[in-house]
């Protein structure tokens, strides 16, 4: 396609409603983000790598066990065309949560050790359980958002949530000094707050339901469980497998100057890139139930060049100015983490790309079947990749990191093209 039929293509685009949405809620979320990075080098200067290393340590560890806390029923939400059992499913998932919760505190109490060695959460496993709880309460009221097309709500809680997190980060190290703990903590206290924030702006009302009713829905809906929620938790794995890998076989000192740089580049872009689909996914619902697969095409395909024009940019400062910039901002102590900036530039612009429209377009279209399969087909090449880096090339840590970086890129770029095969032949039929 020629460069000048693209830019027509996000010209019109540009006046949609749905770029409006994307705009205003990324617009949001990105000022969520720019919070604590403005804070950030004020951040670097109170908590050193080992700090940074228990609140990576804990995203990391909670994201694993995030999959397990709600059934992945929360696009659930989003499908379901009656009102009615959409609020009965809300009812459902709050109850799974609670009992994966208390499953999760148990297993992190019999394999401590294990869970501390792996993500270096010496100071805070027993309190991740709650960061698990009130991260699915967060999840599961941006469903609840998007069904409603209130899709700014989810970034005002991201707000209080950055705004919280700093806010109690700060005080700790004020009232207590130095310490490991203060900004995970942070972090757990302020989605706490921007859960409740959520439910508080939802104003949602609990229906009434029988217990027949709730196994129902889970009947209806047995696929997230059954297909979704493995090859979820094994596409989570896959995208924290960095961390568990330095983890494992790296020093708690090294995992903190990579939590900077994943702190100020790869964080921000997950939650904007999420802004972008629960959009997007929105969108393709709509259009999937209109059975208008040349709509889905071409809503995919308008969303995927404009992420391209915003992600390009910031590559190519990550790319040729990390170095230097990293440490001029958070201090020489930090020259690692500028290069470690630079090793993560090409994750920066592929996941910007693919991420947000890849799952989104496949489980409106039926296909979660396949999408399981390339999730284990993922894992199963990151994995293999990084074992051959560790015991055959014995890679130092920044080689590691750039060899990773390289397995993404490819890894990506299959995907997308299953997707667009995918989707040419459903637009043709």
């Amino acid at each position: 396609m020629r460069v000048k039929e693209i830019v027509q293509k996000i010209s019109v685009f540009s006046k949609t409603e749905d770029l409006k949405n994307i705009v205003g809620q990324a617009g949001i979320v990105f000022v969520a983000q720019l919070i604590p990075l403005i804070f950030s080098p004020l951040i670097s200067r109170l908590y050193d790598e080992n700090a940074l290393a228990e609140v990576t340590g804990m995203v990391s560890l909670s994201s694993l066990l995030l999959v397990f806390s709600s059934f992945k029923l929360g696009q659930a939400i989003v499908i379901e065309k009656d009102e009615y059992k959409a609020r009965q499913l809300m009812v459902l998932i709050f109850f799974i949560n609670l009992f994966m919760i208390s499953v999760i505190s148990v297993v992190l109490y019999l394999f401590q050790d294990f869970f501390i060695r792996s993500f270096k959460v010496d100071n805070v496993i027993f309190i991740v359980p709650v960061f698990v709880l009130f991260f699915s309460l967060f999840g599961n009221f941006d469903g609840w958002f998007i069904r409603q097309k209130k899709f700014k709500n989810k970034a005002y809680g991201k707000i209080i949530e950055s705004v919280s997190y700093l806010t109690f980060a700060f005080s700790l190290y004020f009232f207590i000094g130095s310490n490991e703990y203060g900004l995970a903590t942070g972090k757990i206290l302020g989605i706490v707050l921007g859960a409740l924030f959520l439910i508080k702006l939802s104003k949602y009302r609990i229906p009434s339901f029988t217990l027949e009713d709730l196994r129902q829905l889970l009947r209806k809906y047995r696929e997230f469980p059954i297909h979704d929620m493995p090859s979820s938790f094994i596409n989570v794995i896959s995208l924290q497998i960095l961390v568990i890998f330095l983890g494992f076989y790296y020093s708690k000192a090294e995992v903190g100057f990579f939590g900077l740089a994943n702190m100020v580049i790869l964080t921000p872009i997950s939650f904007v890139g999420q802004a972008v689909s629960s959009i997007f996914f929105q969108k393709i619902v709509e259009d999937v139930h209109k059975n208008n697969y040349r709509l889905v095409k071409s809503t995919f395909l308008k969303t995927f060049y404009l992420l391209s024009a915003i992600s390009i940019p910031g590559f190519i400062i990550l790319w040729f100015f990390s170095e230097a910039l990293i440490p001029f901002i958070f201090g020489d102590n930090w020259l690692l983490t500028g290069k470690i900036a630079k090793a993560l530039s090409v994750v920066f612009l592929i996941q910007m790309v693919v991420s947000p429209i890849s799952g989104p377009v496949l489980i409106p279209l039926g296909k979660i079947r396949l999408n399981a399969i390339w999730q284990y087909s993922r894992f199963f090449f990151m994995t293999s990749a990084l074992l051959v880096m560790i015991y055959v090339f014995k890679l130092d840590f920044l080689n590691f990191i750039r060899g990773y970086s390289y397995c993404v890129v490819v890894s990506y770029l299959v995907y997308l093209f299953v997707i667009l095969r995918i989707i040419n032949v459903k637009a043709r039929s």
